[in-house]
């Protein structure tokens, strides 16, 4: 148990140092990149995070003003009006529901060509911004993001190509993943794996292991499967449950890694309660992770 309090003291001590260095030492970085990083530092703000900082930020004030020098000291007073009030905020009902405006929510859609990422990413943001056509061959070729806001939250759509494919060389795949991750440094990840649900192939067996290998092990708890082509479950009088109780048992090993969390999409529909239901599975793994 001590063991455990003085490791979490360690990583918040660390946070609020990490914090104080982007605000004295980086002078050059915008106002909008130091308050997204007190951001991501402090999600649940309390009495003993305040403590921690006074007490990490007044050692710098002791070292910053034996300097004669008025530049060296206007970082640290900036830092310390922000920060104080980025931990002294009240913690809001918007906090606890998971509609955090400060934060960006990064959803990244993944899987292989033609499943419909770019298609599911329009019905997303509300509007066609991702090329989607008939194709024989990928018409994603490389990650790019696009942006809205949901229910009051900043949420940046990253669309990819077929990352997994076994035909992919290395370096390729390498590339695509580094991108993908540079794209998903404005806030908390959530990736989205996209399958058709009425095909389920053998190179989908072991995406999973894929995405472990090239995003770490921790995939498997913010990953959501999204089906696409809702209507043919519809017309063949199913829903989703129906179909995930009858499915192959390899893609009900899928589904259970990913901890049973799915939502089906048919992208010719219009309205919103098929992205409500995404959004509330995104919020919940968000809070779960401590992320909101």
């Amino acid at each position: 148990m001590l063991k455990l309090l003085r490791n979490k003291l360690l990583f918040i001590t660390k946070q609020m140092t990490r914090l104080l260095q982007y605000y004295t030492v980086r002078e050059q970085q915008s106002a909008d990149f130091r308050q997204c990083h007190t951001e991501l530092c402090f999600n649940r703000p309390n009495n003993f995070h305040l403590m921690l900082f006074k007490s990490c930020i007044m050692g710098s004030f002791f070292s910053i003003f034996r300097s004669n020098k008025t530049k060296d000291r206007q970082p640290v007073a900036l830092s310390w009006d922000r920060g104080l009030q980025c931990i002294s905020r009240p913690h809001t009902d918007e906090t606890k529901t998971g509609r955090h405006t400060g934060t960006t929510v990064n959803l990244v859609l993944l899987g292989m060509a033609g499943t419909g990422k770019s298609a599911s990413g329009n019905t997303i943001l509300g509007q066609k911004l991702f090329v989607s056509r008939p194709s024989s061959t990928p018409v994603t070729t490389k990650c790019q993001a696009k942006q809205t806001e949901i229910n009051g939250v900043d949420v940046n759509v990253i669309d990819t190509p077929d990352m997994f494919d076994d035909d992919i060389a290395p370096s390729v795949r390498g590339k695509h993943v580094q991108r993908c991750k540079q794209l998903c440094e404005s806030g908390p990840c959530v990736f989205v794996l996209v399958m058709h649900v009425s095909r389920f192939t053998d190179g989908e067996r072991d995406i999973m292991e894929k995405l472990e290998k090239a995003f770490g092990r921790e995939v498997r708890g913010r990953t959501i499967i999204l089906f696409t082509r809702g209507n043919d479950l519809q017309q063949a009088g199913m829903g989703l449950e129906d179909f995930l109780h009858s499915c192959q048992p390899d893609l009900k090993k899928m589904v259970e890694k990913c901890g049973n969390r799915c939502v089906l999409f048919e992208n010719n529909k219009s309205g919103s309660d098929q992205v409500e239901k995404l959004m509330t599975v995104v919020n919940t793994i968000l809070k779960d992770q401590n992320n909101f």
